[in-house]
């Protein structure tokens, strides 16, 4: 996102925050600039602090931890988990987004014709005399790379992670 954009989207948060009747911070408005600067990324709170430490060094992990929590809970931020033992995070640009993503390498992928699926959702949701609220949908498989290297992860019933398994995307 430009600089500019990022500004513009950067109030509008701090803005909807204010109309919420939450003080508006400089920690909160760093860690906002920072995710949006970020998109697409699906930052985990560990790569989001080192990010926000690179602008103001005293931001410690439970505020952190304290930002994300209330902007998840008013909608303006979706937690999403792909089975690595902690979430990542991601800007909603839309009411529903949809990922899949490989339980081998940790690969990502946005599907396409998000709204067609989204009629469904909603239609659920509808039948079913709920509200909807703003989130990710994260589906979990092995990719095609993986499937060709005979890496397969061991049934869900394990948990989706095999005993002594570490984090695909960080090898720990």
């Amino acid at each position: 996102m430009e600089e500019r954009s990022v500004n513009n989207a950067t109030q509008d948060y701090m803005e909807r925050l204010r109309k919420r009747g939450f003080r508006l911070t400089n920690q909160r408005r760093i860690i906002i600039e920072t995710l949006l600067e970020n998109l697409g990324e699906h930052l985990n709170a560990r790569e989001l602090l080192e990010r926000v430490q690179e602008k103001d060094s005293s931001l410690g992990i439970a505020t952190v931890y304290r930002a994300i929590e209330l902007l998840n809970n008013l909608g303006l931020l979706n937690m999403i988990n792909l089975d690595e033992g902690f979430s990542r995070f991601e800007v909603p640009d839309e009411q529903m987004h949809f990922h899949i993503y490989c339980r081998s390498c940790g690969k990502v992928v946005h599907l396409g014709n998000e709204e067609e699926k989204a009629k469904i959702v909603r239609q659920w949701f509808r039948e079913q005399a709920f509200e909807m609220l703003p989130q990710t949908f994260e589906m979990a498989g092995v990719c095609r790379d993986c499937q060709q290297q005979g890496v397969l992860e061991p049934p869900a019933t394990s948990g989706g992670r095999g005993p002594g398994r570490r984090c695909r995307r960080r090898g720990r």
